[in-house]
């Protein structure tokens, strides 16, 4: 564990700030600023950078030492051996830096192999979910879509399913808003989207609505792809009125709303539900399998978007782009304001996910 968190701030911790900010988070500035190397050895690219990052996995992780036998215990009797701690009672700041690093994501990209061991032990239980196998599968779907908030979020329920359900079930109904989001492209900036009808026009944009199935082949088989998807549609459903009933929002703060078991029951289902999303999302893209899906290769670009260009969207329909906003001119962070019309209104499309084509 401590050489995946070494190699990850060996990477990512890149100037003096950075280390400050940790240093913040962390309470640790005493030691990171009286280290006899660490920042000198960053400054001037020494070769010991890298070991003196090693120095200070511990220290920033806040390592506290095993407890030791009672000395004082009974002479007479076999005393019993110290409880051993477990992983955050040993390292008290081991949430803060993870998710500070996005360490399962730097890990997907970097060493998935050290990924693996990490958060796929179901051994290990202080470092994962009860299902620590679906957690790094939605951790390794949300670090191949590139998608920053959805791995904030996937590690937020790492944090939370513990010890604070409601917050982990926010955080479930969030993933779902973000994934079906990221499917169409849509930057979620543009107003609250009912949940219930994000979800039926991203399975139905996938091909996997109940009314999508076909009948025309083996009955038994139809008859449980609508079930399963039907179910599938309720699992992401359910958990967001969950979220709005007993989770986090709305005004509500700490106050323990919602069972523990059901809270882990949610974010269980939601996890798989999310990966088999994107799973399907990633399927339909790379083989344009699906009748609605637009192909990579036909798909529209930044180059090509440009105000007044008529435009496809497989779920909204026919469209007009009003304008194209790009952060530093980058073409992979290009948001298009697409006119849909009166049914579905102005949408915001990120373009590096958009299902959109040329209007022929």
């Amino acid at each position: 564990m401590l050489l995946a968190f070494g190699r990850c701030m060996h990477d990512v911790m890149s100037t003096a700030g950075d280390w400050t900010e940790l240093a913040l988070l962390t309470g640790k500035a005493k030691e990171i600023e009286g280290h006899a190397r660490l920042l000198r050895s960053l400054y001037f690219g020494d070769d010991d950078y890298e070991g003196n990052v090693l120095d200070m996995v511990p220290v920033v992780l806040g390592r506290v030492p095993d407890p030791k036998p009672d000395p004082w215990a009974d002479l007479g009797a076999k005393a019993a051996p110290p409880k051993p701690l477990t992983l955050r009672d040993r390292f008290p700041n081991l949430d803060t830096v993870t998710e500070y690093l996005k360490l399962p994501a730097w890990l997907q990209e970097h060493h998935p192999d050290l990924l693996e061991k990490l958060f796929w032990d179901a051994s290990d239980v202080d470092a994962t979910l009860p299902d620590g196998t679906v957690l790094s599968s939605a951790e390794a779907a949300a670090a191949r879509l590139e998608v920053g908030e959805m791995r904030r979020q996937i590690e937020r329920i790492r944090r939370d399913h513990a010890t604070d359900p409601e917050a982990a079930v926010g955080q479930a109904k969030d993933l779902i808003e973000t994934a079906c989001r990221t499917i169409l492209g849509h930057t979620g900036d543009a107003g609250k989207e009912d949940l219930p009808k994000l979800i039926s026009r991203t399975m139905k944009h996938l091909g996997i609505d109940p009314s999508q199935v076909d009948e025309g082949g083996d009955p038994v088989e139809a008859r449980s792809a609508k079930r399963l998807f039907g179910g599938l549609a309720s699992v992401l459903n359910g958990a967001g009125e969950l979220r709005n009933a007993r989770g986090t929002g709305h005004g509500r703060s700490k106050s323990h709303l919602l069972d523990d078991a059901l809270g882990r029951l949610t974010v269980g289902l939601v996890l798989p539900a999310v990966v088999y999303l994107i799973e399907v999302y990633e399927d339909r893209t790379n083989n344009d399998q699906a009748p609605n899906f637009v192909s990579k290769e036909s798909r529209l670009t930044a180059t090509h978007a440009t105000a007044g260009t008529r435009v496809v969207h497989t779920t909204f329909g026919k469209g007009t782009i009003v304008d194209v906003v790009m952060s530093d001119g980058k073409l992979d962070t290009a948001v298009a304001s697409i006119d849909f019309g009166r049914e579905v209104g102005v949408k915001r499309l990120l373009l590096r996910y958009a299902p959109l084509a040329l209007h022929p």
